[in-house]
């Protein structure tokens, strides 16, 4: 996953311009867990051992999720983790495993309410989103949820987020969540592309439309990708971000190294929050994850050679092949930008300065939910699907279930706020995730007509051809080579033609079960009127017989077909009779040269 240099949420200890691509190697499956790290600086690798590299660190009461289990070549375990929405490998020796299996998710019963039907209507929830809705209701009767109508059609916004590089899935996914669009995969090796680092390539549209489906997350941990991260005061108070920060670091007070000034970390939240616009939730949360239960150098100011500088987002801390990510911060940190309040020379400084950097970077612009730094459904003048933190497919996801971890009952009872997207022209139902391991390949690697050429040459990524046959080829054979045998071909054969336009859809149904369709237009040319002026019969002579035809049509006594009409009409003035039958008699006599 890549993190770009204007980024509003946190990875490890090196966001905001940091990349974190973790190698994911083969893992056995373990129960869901949750880890708490117990070392004062835990290295995460990007594979099971020490001679993989460095993508960051984890510090004392860092909390994590452990996806699965490694072995190293020494025959230690490491963990492969979760966390940020990024992956990535721990030595399992500097991990408490505090809680096993993820908690059952609560069925609770709605009592309808009627007030609250009301209240969907009115905001506009299409109908496939009030049952999960309701449900949440039924636990959280406090929270608020807010429908986003984003005017985009939903087929336009799952295409542009399907572009390869727009989102990311881990190369050792099931083969069903992988693209294989042009610049995904490698016919020639029969591979993925590597994109942002080897162990990340292209989700497939199949995933991508899982993930953009807003109605798959509304449950009530999931639900936290869309909760509204701007500042709301009448939500937003100084006892939930105290009980936020409480039992670390940042429970307390601070005194500033640099002024000898005391103040306490949770009201500077509410300060950060009030100049810049953002949750003071969403900034507390973050600092504690980012800072750990006690603590970083950077939460510290005590990085070597750059004590006194403070950075409680990692803002810019992101390791090079010269300097460590913590020593990245603690350089941006001693930077100048008076926008940012820099150089952090305090704590207070750090946190109002980074609020500020994560408002203007994301949330000010309007992507001030989880969900629209994924997916870019605003135009906070960077137009759509462009400005987006977030390039791993289900990072949104995952950060909701670290942002619900972090508030207590007392914030979790009160009134927060979700805002919901809704597009145009959604799926009846919602986007079924993809299970089946088998490949998205749903190719044709040729596509024909007997006897004739198509055009333009066949290329397995160009859908529409064409073929031109001439007026009595009344049917043609259609022809098409699937790519592998796994696949499912439909709508080649013998078919009829009709003069003019013939359109015709070959779909290809991948062993995934995702299909392609090839449309081929095949131009049946108009029949020809051949006559000649006179030859009303077309025998090669033009004589009394001529002459006959015509005076038998114009008493009713005769039919000539449209080619004899105009053949017959030797003066030119739409009518075949009389006068045209006198032409031909003095055209054999000799007394005229020519018709019209």
């Amino acid at each position: 996953m890549k993190i770009t240099a204007l980024a509003a949420s946190a990875v490890m200890c090196f966001t905001y311009g940091a990349g974190f691509v973790a190698q994911n190697n083969e893992v056995s499956a373990v129960s869901i867990s949750i880890g708490t790290v117990n070392a004062s600086s835990l290295r995460v690798r990007s594979g099971a051992g020490t001679t993989y590299s460095t993508l960051g660190y984890l510090y004392d009461g860092s909390q994590v999720t452990i996806l699965g289990e490694a072995t190293a070549p020494d025959g230690k375990i490491w963990y492969k983790i979760s966390y940020g929405g990024t992956t990535g490998f721990i030595s399992s020796s500097y991990v408490e495993v505090t809680e096993i299996t993820e908690p059952e998710v609560q069925k609770p019963t709605y009592t309808e309410d009627m007030d609250f039907e009301q209240y969907l209507d009115d905001q506009g929830f299409p109908e496939s989103y009030k049952d999960s809705l309701r449900e949440i209701h039924a636990l959280h009767p406090n929270w608020v949820f807010k429908a986003q109508e984003l005017d985009i059609d939903w087929n336009e916004a799952l295409k542009a987020e399907s572009q390869v590089g727009t989102s990311l899935v881990s190369k050792n996914s099931i083969a069903s969540w992988k693209s294989m669009e042009k610049g995904a995969y490698n016919w020639n090796t029969n591979s993925w592309y590597g994109l942002d680092g080897a162990s990340w390539v292209a989700a497939s549209e199949q995933l991508v439309a899982y993930y953009m489906d807003p109605r798959n997350f509304l449950d009530d941990t999931s639900i936290f990708m869309f909760e509204q991260l701007s500042y709301d005061e009448s939500v937003h108070t100084l006892e939930g971000v105290q009980a936020i920060l409480s039992g670390t670091f940042m429970g307390d007070s601070f005194t500033t190294p640099d002024t000898n000034e005391t103040y306490s970390y949770a009201q500077t939240f509410i300060d950060a929050a009030k100049e810049t616009g953002v949750s003071p939730y969403h900034l507390a949360s973050r600092a504690r994850q980012e800072m750990g239960v006690n603590g970083s150098p950077l939460g510290h100011g005590t990085v070597p050679g750059y004590e006194g500088y403070f950075n409680f987002f990692n803002i810019q801390a992101y390791a090079t092949s010269t300097m460590t990510a913590q020593q990245m911060g603690a350089k941006y940190a001693s930077t100048k930008n008076a926008n940012y309040c820099l150089p952090w020379t305090n704590q207070r400084k750090s946190i109002i300065g980074g609020s500020t950097f994560i408002g203007k970077s994301y949330i000010n612009r309007g992507q001030d939910t989880l969900y629209l730094q994924k997916f870019d459904m605003v135009d906070g003048g960077n137009g759509y699907f462009s400005h987006q933190y977030m390039t791993n497919i289900q990072a949104a996801a995952s950060e909701a279930s670290h942002m619900k971890k972090a508030y207590n009952e007392k914030i979790l009872s009160s009134a927060l706020v979700f805002t919901i997207p809704i597009y145009d022209n959604m799926p009846e139902t919602a986007c079924e995730k993809p299970t089946s391991t088998g490949t998205n390949n749903n190719f044709l690697s040729s596509i024909g007509v007997n006897g004739y050429d198509v055009s333009p040459s066949f290329n397995r990524y160009t859908l529409s051809y064409k073929v031109t046959v001439p007026a009595n080829v009344r049917s043609v054979v259609i022809n098409a080579t699937k790519d592998i045998p796994g696949s499912l071909m439909t709508g080649t054969g013998a078919v009829e033609l009709k003069t003019g336009s013939n359109t015709f859809t070959i779909t290809v149904t991948a062993p995934s079960g995702a299909t392609r369709d090839y449309t081929l237009v095949i131009e049946r040319e108009g029949d020809t009127m051949h006559y000649t002026y006179g030859d009303v019969n077309d025998d090669g002579f033009i004589d009394t017989i001529d002459t006959l035809l015509i005076m038998q049509y114009t008493a009713g006594n005769a039919e000539l077909t449209p080619v004899q009409l105009m053949a017959a009409d030797v003066n030119g003035d739409g009518c075949a009779d009389v006068v045209d039958a006198l032409m031909i008699l003095q055209y054999n006599a000799g007394t005229l040269d020519k018709f019209v």
